[in-house]
């Protein structure tokens, strides 16, 4: 019995708390909250999180270019079982050169390790490491077993690798590098802003359809109304029969309406709730501030903003710079290359190990001067590089006309912006006013003085008054978050945008 008891309440507690999860959550938002929570937990600003992290990783990469490694190089077991044919020229009775070919049996075990500190030489492109190397190699075939084993060392050895054909690709690297991830830093900002332009239009999408569905209550609502009253008129014969069908249309037309409101209204919740990242038992009902902010944007200021903040105008130059680069090392490949290879040290061999490690060493020392002279290539390097410098030239002008662009829509942005105060305030006049009209013509109706046809008229006008407003609030915050797209800085609370990276990147 006890154990049944056990059971049962673990089904009802289990089954209470499914059905507190199903309970739907109601959230009340205003615009700032619905854009803090996309700019917090949407999955575009999660991506844009991500993207930044990764921007990192790679400045990080490339600062360690910079720093000395250790690497420990190392082979532990190499056995080599075979029959080598081995030729060899020697001299035969009367004095001639012979080419004797013999066949050699090998049956040995190598081990190798090295440990080397290696460095980039910034200033030059070259590469310089300190290092030590040991191998042991055992010769199974060997006929007296104090030679068996061969040991060979390197106690120290210093190498030095250096192309000589001008071209550094770690200056390059020191240039390219730090604005790639400045710009980075901007982008992860201006992505910021585009979740924020994106959470205002998803919100005054589902601000027009709540609207939308308020306005088709009241329009049933009215209509039913109307259409009892005109019903009766008609009966007493003061109303004619096309008035009374008009009134019956309209009441038709406020239920279908209706219908489709509600069907607006749920899909720009689903996308606002999917947007948000919310789940699908979460429901918002969104509050309209009708007050705005009364300020100007000066042109001269956004556009110095712009110029200074904005991820494009990096990356405009870092396309210079790129071009640069492909078109430095291109030149550096015309005409004569060369290579230099140099190494000092000393060696050992010895058929133990401490022989391999005695004091007496050998010199190790050896320079090479690789040089490469293209006698017959077609012109091939040469018209590689022409190809680099007519890509260089298309750049210079590209960029040039992005920046032209660039200004020109930052001045438009502006300008756009500045203008929707008044629209805003036109629109809400002209929302006060049909409103107004509309309430004076269905008075005029009720009292037998006023036509359907201008109360149909008042009551168009209003709809479209109330839905133009919420346009031109939707247009006055599109466009403020536009221009703080492009210039990083709140004009509302006068101050830059900016991000706390490292706690982003550390999350």
């Amino acid at each position: 019995m006890n154990r049944i008891y056990i059971v049962i309440v673990s089904l009802i507690l289990t089954a209470v708390s499914l059905t507190a999860q199903e309970q739907p959550t109601k959230y009340s938002l205003r615009l700032d909250e619905v854009v803090e929570l996309a700019k917090t937990q949407s999955p575009m600003a999660i991506q844009a999180r991500h993207q930044l992290r990764a921007a990192y990783f790679s400045f990080i990469s490339y600062k360690a270019n910079f720093l000395p490694k250790l690497t420990l190089t190392t082979q532990p077991t190499s056995w080599d079982k075979s029959i080598r044919t081995v030729e060899s020229v020697r001299k035969d009775a009367d004095g001639n050169d012979v080419l004797v070919t013999t066949e050699s049996k090998t049956n040995t075990f190598t081990s190798t390790a090295g440990l080397a500190l290696s460095q980039n030489i910034g200033l030059t492109g070259g590469k310089v490491s300190l290092g030590s190397d040991f191998s042991r190699k055992q010769n199974f075939l060997a006929e007296n077993s104090d030679f068996s084993t061969q040991y060979t060392t390197n106690p120290i050895r210093l190498s030095l690798t250096q192309q000589l054909n001008g071209y550094n690709q770690l200056r390059w690297d020191k240039k390219i590098e730090p604005l790639a991830f400045e710009e980075a830093k901007q982008r992860y900002i201006v992505s910021l802003e585009e979740v924020s332009s994106r959470a205002v239009n998803m919100f005054f999408i589902l601000a027009e359809a709540q609207v939308q569905l308020n306005i088709a209550e009241t329009n049933l609502k009215n209509t039913e109304e109307l259409y009892r009253i005109t019903t009766g008129r008609y009966n007493q014969g003061t109303v004619a029969e096309d008035d009374l069908l008009r009134v019956e249309l309209r009441h038709m037309n406020a239920s279908s309406g209706l219908s489709k409101a509600k069907v607006q209204i749920a899909s720009a919740l689903n996308r606002l709730r999917s947007f948000l990242g919310f789940r699908d038992n979460v429901e918002i009902e969104l509050l309209i501030v009708p007050e705005i902010p009364s300020f100007k944007v000066e042109y001269e200021e956004a556009l110095e903003l712009a110029l200074n903040r904005n991820p494009d105008i990096l990356a405009y130059q870092q396309q210079l710079l790129e071009a640069e680069r492909r078109a430095a090392f291109a030149k550096s490949q015309t005409g004569i290359t060369m290579q230099l290879d140099a190494t000092f040290g000393a060696n050992k061999t010895g058929y133990t190990f401490k022989d391999g490690y005695s004091p007496k060493y050998d010199d190790r020392e050896g320079i090479s001067l690789q040089i490469n002279i293209p006698i017959l290539d077609w012109n091939q390097t040469r018209n590689r590089y022409r190809q680099q410098q007519s890509n260089l030239e298309v750049t210079q002008a590209q960029v040039q006309q992005s920046e032209t662009n660039f200004r020109q829509n930052v001045f438009l942005e502006v300008m756009s912006f500045n203008l929707q105060e008044d629209q805003l305030r036109i629109a809400a006049k002209s929302d006060t006013i049909a409103n107004k009209s509309y309430e004076i013509s269905y008075q005029r109706y009720i009292a037998g003085k006023g036509t359907i046809t201008d109360l149909n008229l008042a009551d168009t006008a209003k709809d479209e008054a109330k839905i133009g407003y919420i346009g031109a609030l939707s247009r006055f915050w599109t466009l403020y978050y536009s221009v703080r797209q492009y210039t990083l800085f709140d004009f509302q609370n006068k101050k830059p945008l900016e991000e706390d990276f490292d706690a982003i990147i550390g999350e």
